[in-house]
């Protein structure tokens, strides 16, 4: 499918910023930037697509990311959290 191992390692990359953006729009009140959806995506959104190629543990390393960043900046954490704990 990829003809080197940087072409599938830049895919890797893509496919998990996406997926990191998938997290970022669920506190976010505002429309996916892609699909124009508020509160979820369309079933081709390219965000939504990427999330769903995590396995569990990728996911949550993921929202571990995001939430790292998240406080680094100074983002309040009584943000709603959509993931049960």
């Amino acid at each position: 499918m990829f003809e080197t191992e940087d072409e599938r390692k830049r895919v890797e990359i893509i496919i998990l910023i996406l997926a990191k953006l998938y997290i970022v729009l669920e506190f976010s009140p505002d429309p996916c930037p892609v699909c124009r959806k508020t509160l979820g995506h369309d079933t081709e959104c390219p965000i939504s697509l990427a999330w769903s190629l995590l396995d569990d543990e990728q996911q949550q390393a993921a929202r571990t990311a995001i939430r790292a960043v998240a406080l680094s900046i100074g983002c309040d954490e009584s943000i709603a959290d959509p993931v049960a704990h």
